[in-house]
């Protein structure tokens, strides 16, 4: 037998014999990777982080909500002035509410535009009128719109109401307003303290210090 034939076969079944093996230890890690999958136990969910999980989202929520309830009270006083101006001059108040719900923007607005979608399909405004405050949970607006369902059930004047609920409306603003401004003097009372105030003194005691000619200095 010819020595080169020889060398060709022994070649070839060395490259043969690395790629067997080579795909052999790839399909074994494959295959003891499925198994170890197969074979370990599924991952479960402590009601504890669900707990946790429950509590974060509903705090985010909150927020929401309370920042979505304090734009539309910053919106209230515009609105009802615009309305006690549509009153005056004569025209009801859904004809007042067609004319400034749609040239008015913010959380209010939005609201009021659902409400007035739900009249032009046939509900009645008294009583979507009285869902506002469902989903703007604050006083102003239950007095908003319980002053409208008295309006229009029982005939009684509504420009004087929305006008005294106007300047009460700005004064609950002014207030919070106020109280946020106390807040933020309390938080730049921090940085003064403990930042600006040491690095004064000691810049004031330095050169004192050094005129002294301390030791440690």
């Amino acid at each position: 037998m010819n020595s080169a034939l020889l060398i060709s076969i022994t070649f070839g079944l060395g490259v043969s014999g690395v790629v067997y093996n080579f795909i052999g230890s790839k399909r074994l890690s494959l295959i003891r990777r499925i198994g170890f999958a197969t074979k370990s136990k599924p991952a479960t969910v402590s009601s504890s982080s669900i707990q946790k999980l429950v509590e974060r989202l509903g705090r985010k929520l909150q927020a929401k909500s309370s920042q979505k309830i304090s734009q539309a009270l910053f919106e209230l006083p515009e609105i009802l002035e615009l309305l006690i101006v549509s009153l005056r001059s004569g025209l009801g108040i859904y004809q007042s509410l067609q004319i400034v719900v749609p040239r008015a923007r913010g959380e209010l607005a939005r609201e009021l535009t659902k409400c007035l979608t739900a009249v032009n399909y046939g509900a009645a405004l008294t009583d979507e009128i009285r869902k506002i405050p469902k989903s703007l949970a604050h006083p102003q607006f239950a007095e908003f719109a319980n002053k409208i369902a008295m309006s229009l059930t029982r005939g009684t004047p509504l420009a004087k109401m929305l006008e005294d609920q106007a300047s009460s409306a700005r004064s609950e603003i002014r207030n919070q307003l106020l109280r946020q401004a106390g807040r933020n003097e309390t938080r730049m009372l921090v940085p003064l303290v403990f930042l600006i105030l040491p690095v004064i003194v000691l810049f004031a005691i330095y050169p004192s210090l050094k005129l002294l000619n301390f030791g440690f200095i």
